[in-house]
């Protein structure tokens, strides 16, 4: 599982994918997926 986090709120999303879709919105605050990232463990 990846994790990514939003660095404008610290949103995190989990998915299985290895990056986030170009279209993808932050839930929270709605930041791009420009916005995120891959946070590692």
């Amino acid at each position: 599982m990846n994790k990514f986090k939003c660095m404008l709120c610290g949103y995190v999303h989990e998915t299985e994918a290895d990056e986030l879709p170009e279209d993808f919105k932050c839930p929270v605050c709605g930041a791009p997926a420009s916005q995120f990232k891959k946070v590692e463990e």
